[in-house]
């Protein structure tokens, strides 16, 4: 009997697995569709190589791939060939020593269809074929899950229409899909099948609009920098500090204040600065940090630099976005607060609060919904999005200049943005420019 209960209860769990996990199902060719279109592969390399690596990897030309911010993007002409069912994107691969399909389509982002029936030989030239997707009216890219993903994390990270990734990958049930599974993201509308312009043009159009924003924010520079001058000498300056703003001290008595969030090294000789108040800044508690980014969910990050990553999150029922830092980083932190909680205005991004928790340091920033200016001139149909009007664009460039016209003119000390590019100016919901500002590209 036991013997019986033993085997009922193997049968039970094989087939609680089957019935819980997704397996990748390639998009079938089907004769309302195209021959071929174009489509996406989002690469996210083994380690770090750079764009033309990774051009001559795919032999593909460096101008169809973009950077993102794990892998890269690449674009390619997805095609039905007559021996294959479904749809693919072929290259050819020289074989090295040691290479098995395995380990080939680990290199190529898991997205080779492998022929464990045909021989490796090193040197030999093989042809591979990469799944790929064409669908009505869409521009489809193939994304290999990762730990931490859910099919919502992804649509939203995509921009894409939950229902319709259902429906394009037959998902029986959107929960199960697994770490090393292939998904089909559907990443454009219709529209982007409609558009017919050539490449120069695209280019041509991207050239101007670079050239307008220049020449707006030049009129303004060359505005302020007059106006300055004209100035009275005597006006007294201000010093750095800003006491209205946040005040550093050397104890917690007479403060509101988050205690404890920075004390510098015994060993370093520094003294130690245990506490700041802010009149403008919201203090969250760290909990509330880790509830708003998923415990720091990789699916959630949406960028990283030099002092530290940036995380989307809900903070409060307002969209954000959350900067962590090491609390090694503490006196760039503290020097960054005290920049930005001196400065408001609506072509900004706004500092919203602070925190502190485990080994960490966080600043909390208003989100623009629209992303960054850049995202919407290089390749928009590959994020998902439209091109600009000229009315938008032109917009774009007086909040930009409205925005650096405060920073020079409006705040004591006066601030210099030292960088100032496409992808430092962010779009909230209506499209209204806002300078991303940090300690690193402000000079004083």
């Amino acid at each position: 009997m036991e013997k019986i209960q033993e085997v009922l209860f193997i049968v039970f769990i094989f087939a609680l697995c089957v019935c819980n996990c997704f397996h990748s199902m390639p998009i079938a060719c089907n004769v309302s569709l195209n021959d071929y279109c174009p489509a996406s592969l989002y690469f996210v390399p083994t380690k770090p190589i750079s764009i033309e690596e990774t051009a001559a990897l795919f032999r593909v030309n460096a101008g169809s791939i973009n950077k993102t911010v794990d892998g890269f993007a690449i674009l390619v002409n997805c095609s039905c060939p007559a021996e294959h069912d479904w749809f693919v994107w072929r290259t050819d691969y020289t074989i090295e020593w040691g290479d098995t399909w395995e380990s080939i389509s680990l290199k190529f982002g898991s997205f080779v269809v492998k022929k464990p029936e045909k021989p490796l030989f090193t040197a030999q030239t093989v042809t591979l074929d990469l799944l790929c997707g064409c669908s009505k009216g869409l521009q489809v890219v193939t994304y290999e899950v990762v730990t931490g993903d859910t099919l919502f994390t992804i649509c939203s990270r995509f921009r894409a229409d939950l229902n319709e990734t259902e429906q394009l990958n037959r998902l029986p049930n959107p929960s199960l899909i697994h770490s090393g599974d292939v998904v089909f993201i559907p990443t454009s509308d219709s529209e982007v099948s409609k558009t017919s312009k050539n490449r120069s043009h695209v280019y041509l159009e991207i050239l101007l609009s670079i050239v307008a924003v220049i020449l707006v924010l030049s009129v303004f520079i060359f505005l302020v920098h007059r106006k300055r001058k004209k100035r009275e000498q005597s006006e007294p300056s201000a010093g750095l500090e800003c006491s209205s703003c946040f005040t550093f001290l050397s104890s917690s008595i007479g403060c509101s204040s988050l205690l404890g969030l920075y004390s510098s090294s015994k060993e370093s000789g520094d003294s130690v600065i245990s506490a700041f108040s802010s009149e403008k800044s919201t203090v969250f508690q760290y909990y509330e940090v880790l509830d708003a980014t998923s415990n720091f969910s990789a699916s959630l990050k949406i960028g990283q630099g030099s002092y530290g990553s940036v995380y989307l999150g809900k903070l409060r029922g307002t969209d954000v976005a959350i900067k962590q830092m090491k609390n090694t980083k503490s006196k760039e932190f503290l020097a960054e607060l005290n920049i930005l909680c001196k400065v408001h205005h609506t072509n900004l991004i706004e500092l919203i609060g602070y925190a502190s928790g485990g080994d960490s340091l966080f600043l909390v920033y208003e989100f623009a919904q629209n992303g960054a200016l850049s995202d919407h001139l290089h390749n928009p149909a590959m994020r998902g999005y439209k091109s600009l009007p000229w009315t938008t664009r032109v917009g774009i460039a007086l909040d930009a200049a409205k925005g650096l016209e405060y920073i020079h003119m409006h705040t004591k000390p006066y601030y210099v943005h030292r960088d100032v590019k496409t992808s430092n100016i962010l779009l909230d919901s209506n499209f209204r420019a806002k300078l991303l500002l940090h300690l690193w590209n402000l000079g004083i």
